[in-house]
């Protein structure tokens, strides 16, 4: 029960007391003075001075008792109106709405709050009954709620709901006993509906009288709450809903996830079987080391190159299939020359000399690959043992080295006219000058100055043919090769030297523009010179086709490339070659020529290949053709 409904029972226990008492007291000194007056049974004319005295001053005391009583009812009077004001300015003041009905329901009494709430003045509310105020629809709920009261005199609780809509009378729509909701229509709302609380004590009056007392609170606010609450609440259990039917689906894709996790687990356990299988079986040894250069891992082959076990290898240093050469190089700094070399020459094949256990070295292939696991960074090696490829190779060169000395002797053979014509030539020059010294000296007065310089010019003849023969014997002879630093302009002149006497009889123009100041190459002069000679010599023969009065040139060219190679052209404006022709020109045994073997074009990119160059040529009919190749500059090449 609320703090106001036990102020207005306790004001109304506290007047019917006082009203008790007067009744009382009022009652009592009447009573007494009857029994007195009967008491005495005397006629006061009878009675004597004395007894008058005594009746008298008895009268007094009566009267002074009585006026003292009489101020006491008069402080009790005043504190009951003070506590009447005070009780009507806290029944009417109070923000709660009071009610106060009878057993039939009527309204006796009503605060200012209840007529706010219900709309109505007092004048409107008090005598008639509540029950007027509640919709038809609703009058057994009320009747069973107020019955309630009377039945059990206990404390009832009410919700009521008052709602504005235009209407002269307010009805209070009951939903039910103890806690139920109503619905009041009020006009002095505008159209707004609001919620109150009531609650009401049933006990009985001064007179003996049942009666209801109902205090009303404006809920509005409580229950707006709770039904935001219950809005949100309902919110919440969708979203729950909804989150729980998302995680639920979340769970099934997990568990889906979980099986293809499963599935991609067993095929990749299958798939590295099977790699680990493929990596056992390759003839090529796999190696894997990490920055330090200490060996992760090696696979079956590598014990088959370098003989040792896997067992011995993993943890170990990498210095352990390095040469001793290497090993001492890199004694101090192998990190930094792994971070070097290995970044240097990833996805590159490169030759790589390792060595055995048993101490022998063995010529490799190797290739690079980098990767990272957990961001540290490994490199793997494979390693091809390419010893059998090796020895082939030198059988190929020294296969190469007959041909090519084949070649240069066919050659000689063909340039032996021109040769000897220009062996000749110093030959001739010899017995002219001996002659003419032989008569400067049967003279009488022979000139000594004039005799030493014909001796000067007979040495120098001389001198001129022995080196010609030996640029012959050397060219036919040779076969080793011999790689030594050379300037490629002076090779060129050497090789021309060789056939110089084939263009002056065939009317060919010959032209050098020649770059000078050029790096040198680090080659075999004379498988260079060959080249050269085999590249002039097919220009040669083209030109020799050309007709007797067409201006026939050759032009040897030099330049240094973008890439630091020297590039070396032989260009020709002869017929040039067609195009079937071209398919099939740097074939072996294939020529153009009707007595020609078809070798010199093979070998000469033999050659050049073996000193890391490419040769190519362009062509186009009727314009010329021109060859050229390239040689490394400034550096050993890996033939060597």
């Amino acid at each position: 029960m609320s703090k106001q409904t036990t102020d207005i029972r306790d004001i109304e226990m506290l007047r019917n007391k006082v009203e008790t008492l007067l009744t009382k007291h009022g009652n009592d000194i009447r009573k007494k003075a009857t029994k007195m007056l009967n008491r005495s049974g005397t006629d006061i004319s009878r009675l004597s001075s004395e007894d008058i005295q005594k009746l008298l001053f008895e009268f007094q005391c009566y009267q002074i008792e009585l006026e003292l009583q009489n101020e006491q009812l008069n402080r009790t009077h005043q504190e009951l109106i003070a506590s009447r004001d005070e009780y009507e300015q806290l029944y009417n003041l109070s923000p709660a709405g009071y009610l106060t009905l009878n057993k039939e329901g009527l309204i006796q009494k009503v605060n200012v709050a209840a007529t706010h709430l219900l709309g109505n003045s007092k004048k409107n509310l008090i005598g008639k009954k509540l029950g007027e105020f509640i919709l038809p629809l609703d009058q057994d709920n009320y009747n069973f709620f107020i019955k309630g009261f009377l039945t059990t005199q206990t404390d009832q609780t009410l919700i009521l709901k008052l709602n504005s809509i235009n209407n002269t009378s307010p009805h209070l729509n009951c939903q039910g006993f103890g806690l139920c909701s109503c619905s009041l229509q009020n006009c002095n709302h505008n159209n707004t509906s609001i919620y109150v609380e009531c609650r009401g004590i049933a006990n009985y009056n001064n007179k003996n009288e049942l009666q209801i007392c109902l205090t009303i609170n404006d809920i509005t606010e409580r229950k707006q709450a709770q039904e935001t609450i219950l809005c949100l609440n309902e919110k919440l259990e969708e979203k729950i809903l909804k989150q729980t039917s998302e995680l639920i689906e979340s769970n099934l894709n997990l568990k889906k996830k979980i099986e293809e996790l499963k599935y991609s687990k067993h095929q990749l356990r299958e798939r590295e079987a099977k790699l680990n299988s493929i990596f056992n079986a390759s003839i090529e040894g796999i190696i894997t080391i990490n920055t330090s250069g200490n060996i992760v891992s090696v696979n079956a082959a590598v014990e088959t190159i370098f003989g040792y076990t896997q067992e011995e290898l993993i943890g170990c240093s990498i210095k352990k299939l390095m040469p001793l050469s290497l090993r001492n190089k890199t004694q101090h700094n192998l990190k930094d020359y792994l971070q070097a070399y290995m970044l240097k020459n990833i996805g590159l094949i490169k030759e790589f000399e390792g060595m055995r256990k048993d101490g022998s070295s063995v010529p490799l292939d190797l290739s690079i690959a980098e990767f990272s696991i957990d961001k540290t960074n490994y490199f793997t090696g494979i390693v091809r043992d390419v010893s059998l490829r090796k020895h082939r190779e030198q059988q190929d060169k020294e296969h190469l080295d007959e041909l090519a000395h084949v070649t240069r002797l066919g050659l000689m053979g063909e340039m032996a006219s021109g040769i000897a014509h220009e062996v000749n030539q110093p030959l001739t020059s010899i017995a002219n000058y001996t002659q003419a010294c032989l008569n400067f000296i049967r003279s009488e007065n022979p000139d000594l100055e004039q005799i030493s310089e014909i001796l000067l010019k007979t040495h120098q003849q001389a001198l001129r043919a022995g080196q010609i023969i030996h640029r012959m014997r050397d060219f036919v002879k040779s076969k080793k090769i011999h790689r030594t630093t050379a300037n490629i302009n002076t090779l060129i002149h050497n090789a021309i030297s060789l056939c110089i006497a084939e263009f002056k009889p065939n009317n060919i123009k010959l032209k050098f523009e020649l770059t000078k100041n050029l790096p040198t190459v680090y080659v075999d002069n004379i498988q260079i010179e060959q080249v050269i000679i085999n590249l002039v010599k097919n220009s040669i023969d083209a030109l020799k086709t050309l007709p007797q009065q067409t201006q026939r040139q050759l032009a040897i060219q030099t330049n240094l490339i973008n890439n630091n190679d020297i590039e070396i052209r032989v260009k020709d404006n002869g017929p040039g070659i067609d195009e079937a022709q071209q398919q099939k020109i740097l074939t072996p045994f294939y020529t153009t020529k009707s007595d020609g073997m078809g070798m010199g074009l093979s070998i000469s990119r033999s050659l050049v290949e073996t000193h890391d160059g490419v040769l190519h040529f362009n062509s186009k009919a009727e314009k010329g053709t021109t060859f050229y190749f390239t040689l490394p500059a400034g550096r050993k090449s890996n033939g060597s």
